[in-house]
């Protein structure tokens, strides 16, 4: 007899059984799920940046009052 006849072969299966489900239209969420974490993150950059700006501009036009 050959080593051939022997052996056992076991199959497995690789394709997923739950596939993921897309976003859907509006959901907050699913968006956050599918990678919108860095896009969050860039909106509260943004929102940071512009307090902050608004914060700087206000201070200068409160120093320049006082200066005239």
């Amino acid at each position: 007899m050959s080593d051939s006849s022997t052996k056992q072969v076991i199959l497995v299966s690789t394709a997923p059984t739950d596939s993921a489900t897309p976003p859907e239209t509006g959901g907050f969420m699913p968006l956050l799920m599918y990678g919108g974490v860095a896009v969050a993150v860039i909106f509260a950059m943004a929102y940071f940046s512009q307090t902050l700006l608004n914060s700087i501009t206000q201070l200068t036009k409160t120093l320049n009052k006082k200066r005239k």
